[in-house]
């Protein structure tokens, strides 16, 4: 029971920084509903495997060879980059270019990720040395989708959390619309 409190302390800490960074990037909808599957019987059996110093889902792997909560959050929950792959006749994954509103609740997640497990010194920077340590060439992703979140955390290490909101509001349109068009060439060429 004890391990059933201190996941929904993370789980509701998680889901709080998620959900005030939504409302800042205009998506109140995901902001509200965001994780909300976290909630279900099949989710919350990894509480069992909460330790306080990092994901459970990956002492379940160690355990199991497989998390089967983690598989069910991410089927059905679409600001996953697992949700929005396809596998071909010869079991390649083939990653397709996820909606942009889930694009920037991906954003939101990772950035929410990073401060329930850093709530006392959070920096922007845990974000991106997380993004290039264990995402950047490591998960299939689509390209497009990609760039963006790059170009995001890059973004908010820069300018800081406050002005990076700012920015953000300022640009939004323009950033939807480079993002769904087909070959966003400017991001291509951004060196950091």
């Amino acid at each position: 029971m004890k391990t059933l409190i201190k996941h929904l302390k993370t789980v509701h800490k998680h889901r709080k920084y998620v959900r005030k960074a939504c409302f800042k990037m205009g998506l109140i909808w995901q902001g509200l509903t965001h994780d909300l599957s976290k909630y279900s019987i099949t989710e919350l059996s990894i509480c069992k495997y909460y330790t306080g110093k990092g994901s459970p889902h990956q002492v379940a792997r160690e355990e199991l060879g497989y998390s089967p909560s983690w598989i069910h959050h991410y089927h059905i929950n679409k600001h996953h980059f697992q949700f929005w792959w396809d596998e071909d006749e010869d079991g390649k994954i083939i990653p397709m270019k996820m909606p942009y509103k889930y694009l920037i609740e991906s954003f939101c997640d990772m950035l929410g990720a990073s401060k329930a497990y850093n709530p006392e010194n959070w920096k922007p920077q845990m974000l991106l040395d997380y993004w290039n340590n264990r995402c950047v060439g490591k998960r299939i992703m689509h390209e497009h989708s990609v760039l963006i979140l790059d170009y995001l955390i890059h973004q908010l290490v820069l300018d800081g959390e406050k002005n990076f909101f700012e920015w953000y509001a300022g640009i939004k349109g323009w950033l939807k619309a480079e993002y769904e068009s087909t070959e966003m060439e400017l991001f291509k060429n951004i060196v950091y």
